[in-house]
């Protein structure tokens, strides 16, 4: 992300952006799917989605304001 960010590149914010939805996917499964969650790992994997969240939105505002 930063690289891509910094040259103003869209191909390495795309890939950056495809790897933070397979972020955000294990964070689902971390928080959902997972036998044992505890209350520490509720509060860090929806901390964590709403941080990948916020993550993609600007990764798509940078790559709209490149192109």
């Amino acid at each position: 992300g930063t690289k891509g960010n910094l040259t103003e590149a869209e191909v390495p914010l795309a890939i950056s952006l495809v790897l933070t939805v397979g972020g955000a996917l294990l964070s689902t499964y971390f928080l959902l799917w997972q036998t044992l969650v505890l209350w520490a790992d509720c509060i860090l994997s929806t901390t964590l989605l709403a941080l990948h969240g916020l993550e993609a939105v600007l990764q798509l505002v940078a790559i709209a304001a490149f192109v």
